[in-house]
Parts: structure tokens; C-alpha cells; sequence
């Protein structure tokens, strides 16, 4: 890649934006060439400064790559135990998501009243968002409310 856009994770909930560009292209940008709302703000720095430290400090990256592919390893199997109401799973990382063959918003409603926030995507898909330091625990806990979810779609 080029470029990298980062914003909303960065700051944990405080405003910032960010760019990286690969070496050859930094110089494309000048004093002036860009301007934003929270340019250079000393607090937005402070608070990206934190959330980088914690996602060092706790290894998240570690657990986001591990607790992600098992999710989606157990999304897969819910999509070929569920054939008539999904189609397949899809994701990377922790954002993953049901590519579902009915309409999300009642699952969406479904899984909230049993627990559990998904929000729809695309039209057809049921997105799963779980934090960095998710555990499995909690992870196989929004399976099962998944599970009876798709379950009942059926009946």
C-alpha cells in the first residue's frame, strides 16, 4: 500500500486523524498542503500516544489474530449448520460478519434481545465488531445467542 488512512480507534474515543505513506511519497505533503479539524491537537497526540502503548503493552494484535480466526472458524461452521439462513462467513481479524440469506434487521433485533449487538452491512450481511481484548469466553458466549438465533429463523 501507498497509504494509510487511521482515524476513530486511534485516539480511544477522542478525535484524530492520521496518515502513513510509504517512503518516496512523505514528501508529497508540505506545511499547508493538508489541513484538518484536530491538526497537531496535543491532547488527540496524547490520547493516540496511550491507545498505541495498550495495544503493545496487552498484545492485542496477538489476540485479534488468534480469537479472530477462530471466530471465523466457528462463523463458518454456523453458516453450513444454518444453510437456509446463511450463505457463508466472511471477515479478517476481529471484524467478521454472516453473509445471511434473509433480511438482517430482524436478526440484527433478534440478537440484541438475546444480548447480542450485531449491526448489518452490505444488505445482506450480520457484522460482528468485538473488542481487541475480547476472550474467547465471550466470544463462544455471542456464538450461542448466534446459534439460537439462526436457529429460530428456521422454526
Amino acid at each position: 500500500a501507498d497509504g494509510i488512512a487511521m482515524a476513530k480507534g486511534l485516539g480511544g474515543g477522542f478525535p484524530i486523524g492520521a496518515v502513513w505513506v510509504r517512503d518516496g511519497l512523505a514528501d508529497l505533503f508540505q506545511p499547508g498542503s493538508h489541513g484538518c479539524t484536530f491538526g497537531g491537537n496535543p491532547l488527540a497526540c496524547a490520547a493516540a500516544l496511550a491507545v498505541l502503548q495498550v495495544i503493545e503493552d496487552e498484545d492485542l494484535l496477538k489476540n485479534v489474530r488468534e480469537q479472530g480466526s477462530w471466530l471465523l472458524q466457528e462463523l463458518e461452521q454456523l453458516a453450513t449448520k444454518h444453510p437456509d439462513a446463511v450463505s457463508g462467513a466472511r471477515g479478517a481479524g476481529l471484524l467478521t460478519g454472516l453473509v445471511l440469506k434473509t433480511a438482517v434487521g430482524p436478526v440484527v433485533t433478534a440478537c440484541r434481545e438475546a444480548g447480542l449487538l450485531a449491526v448489518p452491512a452490505a444488505g445482506d450481511v450480520l457484522r460482528l465488531l468485538p473488542p481487541l481484548n475480547v476472550t474467547r469466553e465471550e466470544l463462544a458466549a455471542a456464538l450461542t445467542i448466534l446459534n439460537s438465533v439462526l436457529a429460530g429463523l428456521a422454526g
